[in-house]
């Protein structure tokens, strides 16, 4: 009876291998034209012409094409790596974590301006990325709340998300100067408001 059922069970695993592999490549597929296109301009037919697999594969991996943007979104919001609380590991004093918060938000925006203006209006227009940009709002939202803990000073709260934004960071970056030099005139600004911070 082993001997009867292992070869069924190594059939069954490689099958299941072959079929995550599918699954990865009509991803990968997705987010290339994803990358090129937006989300208007790819469609299923798109991404199984890329993948080089038949239409009804990729139907019969994802059923739907909002389906497909969520796992475009998934891989796309594990591959930018949004910063997270980790970022202020080792930070004792709120100037710390102003700095951790404005240079790791800088790096994020240089390493995803592309993403945003490719997707500008699709953001608040398509059902699947409107949610994934409201679960990533609120996430930094979090992650800004945990910069100024100790304090109640809102006009230090209201300059914070003023200044580390990607409006901000695309200004100072137009104007010619480099990712170190805008994190560094923002957080000197910041940092000397949060001095004067009762706390």
């Amino acid at each position: 009876m082993i001997g009867l059922s292992m070869p069924r069970a190594y059939s069954m695993q490689r099958r299941a291998g072959q079929v995550a592999q599918t699954r990865e490549r009509i991803v990968d597929a997705a987010v290339e034209l994803f990358a090129q296109r937006g989300a208007r301009g790819t469609t299923m037919t798109e991404v199984a012409r890329v993948a080089d697999v038949s239409p009804a594969t990729v139907t019969n991996h994802f059923a739907t094409p909002d389906l497909l943007l969520e796992a475009v979104v998934a891989r796309l919001m594990a591959d930018i790596q949004a910063p997270d609380a980790g970022i202020f590991a080792g930070t004792k004093s709120l100037a710390a974590r102003i700095r951790a918060l404005t240079a790791s938000m800088f790096a994020f925006y240089e390493r995803t301006s592309r993403w945003f203006d490719l997707l500008g209006a699709e953001l608040t227009e398509i059902p699947v990325l409107a949610r994934a940009e409201a679960d990533f709002r609120r996430s930094m939202q979090r992650l800004y709340a945990e910069a100024l803990a100790g304090t109640d000073d809102t006009v230090l709260a209201k300059t914070t998300t003023g200044l580390v934004h990607p409006a901000t960071f695309g200004a100072l970056r137009a104007v010619g100067l480099s990712l170190d030099e805008a994190t560094a005139a923002v957080t000197d600004s910041l940092t000397h408001l949060a001095r004067k911070t009762p706390r």
